[in-house]
């Protein structure tokens, strides 16, 4: 009897829910490693100075410090430095004594922190920093177009508490930002690589805001943040929760000139190659992003006429001419009669499906002018 009873337990306790544990690696002062096949200690207690590189020959103990070029007057480096609060702590603290230091604008080099931080701010907003080599503020860099500005925004960053939100509403309303990207050929002969803004010069958005941008404008992004990061392609959270494995890349984000994961990339380059039509024409993901557009711009207007200028405003946010207006309206009475003829299920929510897929593939679609 107990055999019976017991194995109707096992069966119970079988069919219980499970969590869905995952094992990470963390890279941290008070953690405990994830062994690799390494000898020795997982961490030194003391890291030391190696006369030629010999691990043989120590010149003695290498104590925390900071680089004196970007230290003012007379400061050391204990000043910054952040004692344990006990023996039995699993922290240094060296990290904390690091920010302390890194975000000094009266002693350290916090000036210098804001500067690179606004460049880069910039460069989002415009394609190009105002120092175009965001990586390099050094003797080998480029020297910044307009220093005035780049010393006023670093001080506006500070003044604001390192907030971001102030500098990104500020220059997203500046007069800079808002001009016309029409082009002036008089303005071109003197300033040809428009270094000093006198128009706002088109660039292509990254890689992920394509994608974020389709799943928004489908109305199927998922806004949750936090959590683990993913491999599936076919997920709808933002693209940041792509998880990054040198094996597997994520092609839409390669086309698109995602970055190399491996090394540090101050600027993205912007290809233009046959694959990234290739890819809204033929990709499934796009024609699903496509077809969830397009059932909820069928469910929301009745005509066709319509639902072309729904899809206009909501993907490009504007009205289409009256040219594009009739010819995407005889486009997609065309390819409705196309289907029904080939007796397709949904022929209206097909066709206004190629619709959708080609508004994402427009230049416009990805472009910001």
């Amino acid at each position: 009897q107990w055999l019976a009873l017991n194995e109707a337990v096992q069966k119970s306790l079988a069919a219980k829910p499970k969590q869905n544990l995952e094992k990470m690696m963390i890279v941290s002062e008070g953690v405990k490693p994830i062994r690799h096949h390494t000898q020795g200690a997982d961490f030194f207690e003391e890291t030391f100075y190696l006369r030629r590189g010999d691990n043989e020959q120590k010149e003695g103990v290498a104590e925390q410090g900071f680089l004196q070029v970007l230290m003012r007057g007379d400061n050391t480096s204990d000043e910054w430095k952040v004692e344990p609060p006990s023996d039995q702590s699993k922290l240094s603290y060296r990290r904390t004594s690091l920010a302390n230091w890194i975000t000094d604008t009266e002693n350290g080099p916090g000036h210098l922190l804001a500067r690179v931080i606004v460049n880069r701010l910039w460069q989002h907003h415009f394609g190009e920093g105002i120092v175009s080599t965001p990586n390099d503020f050094g003797a080998q860099g480029q020297k910044p177009t307009h220093p005035e500005l780049l010393d006023w925004l670093a001080n506006y960053l500070i003044e604001n508490d390192w907030r971001l939100k102030p500098v990104h509403r500020l220059i997203m309303t500046s007069a800079a930002y808002m001009q016309s990207s029409e082009y002036n050929e008089s303005k071109a002969k003197a300033d040809l690589g428009n270094q000093y803004l006198w128009r706002y010069e088109p660039h292509r958005v990254e890689a992920e805001i394509i994608r974020d941008s389709m799943l928004a404008v489908s109305g199927t992004l998922d806004e949750r943040m936090f959590g683990p990061g993913t491999l599936d392609m076919g997920h709808k959270r933002r693209s940041i929760y792509f998880m990054i494995k040198r094996s597997k890349l994520i092609p839409f984000l390669t086309v698109f000139d995602g970055p190399e994961p491996l090394v540090s990339v101050g600027g993205r380059p912007a290809t233009t190659v046959a694959p990234q039509a290739l890819i809204f024409m033929n990709s499934p993901y796009v024609r699903e992003y496509a077809g969830n557009f397009a059932k909820q711009l069928l469910s929301e207007n009745e005509s066709t006429a319509d639902i072309v200028k729904a899809g206009y405003w909501q993907a490009l946010s504007r009205d289409p001419s009256e040219q594009e207006l009739a010819a995407t309206v005889e486009f997609v009475d065309s390819q409705m009669k196309s289907y029904a003829a080939e007796q397709q299920a949904n022929p209206r929510e097909l066709a206004v499906t190629d619709f959708c897929q080609t508004l994402f593939s427009l230049n416009e679609f990805i472009f910001i002018e």
